[in-house]
Formats: structure tokens, C-alpha cells, sequence
């Protein structure tokens, strides 16, 4: 989904139904803005020191969206695709998301028993 797409869903939305007036695409495309931002900042200017660990969990309605998790990757050996040269892949920082119990059950609903 791009960016666009995204704000077109949210201005779509019946959560903003009951908002009068009703926000207009320039507000929604700032709180979009502004939330990616204040995310970035957060991962890029914190550092995970000791045990505890850099989250941002992200709750709705429903309990729970899922938690993003800056975790360091240590160095390791890796290989070029395409000329199968043996090449280093340095240590950095990544993010990774875990969605939550919730929002799996949704993704994958059981069969229906018959």
C-alpha cells in the first residue's frame, strides 16, 4: 500500500464519521506524516541498553496491532547472488515487527467445522 493508498483509506474510514468537521486530505496526510516521523525519530535516536529492549507497541480498538523492535544484527558472512563472492555483512541496527495474537487470529480465521 503507498502512502496515497493509505490516506485514502483513512479519509474513507467509518471512524471519522462522527468528527465534524469532517478532517479534510491535508490533515490526514500531516497525522500521517507526523506519526511516521515521531516513529523514525524514536528507532533512530534510541539505543537498546542491557536487557530492556526498544518497542513501540501499537493498540487500536482491538487489542493489540502488533509491537515494532529495534534489535541489533551482529556481523556475519553472507554471498554476492550474483558472482558467488564470499562478502561480510556488517553489524547494524533492523527493525522487525511481530503482529499481535489478535491480528493473526484475524489474518487466518479457523476453518468452519461442519
Amino acid at each position: 500500500m503507498k502512502k496515497a493508498e493509505l490516506i485514502q483509506k483513512i479519509m474513507e474510514s467509518e471512524k471519522l464519521e462522527d468528527i465534524k468537521p469532517a478532517p479534510n486530505k491535508k490533515v490526514v496526510t500531516a497525522v500521517v506524516d507526523a506519526l511516521f516521523s515521531v516513529l523514525t525519530d524514536y528507532f533512530v535516536q534510541t539505543t537498546a541498553k542491557g536487557k530492556k529492549k526498544d518497542k513501540v507497541k501499537i493498540r487500536f480498538s482491538y487489542p493489540g496491532f502488533g509491537t515494532f523492535e529495534k534489535k541489533w544484527r551482529k556481523a556475519k558472512k553472507g554471498r554476492n547472488p550474483k558472482t558467488k563472492e564470499e562478502i561480510t555483512i556488517p553489524e547494524r541496527y533492523t527493525i522487525t515487527f511481530t503482529p499481535s495474537s489478535k491480528l493473526k487470529e484475524m489474518m487466518n480465521p479457523e476453518p468452519k467445522k461442519k
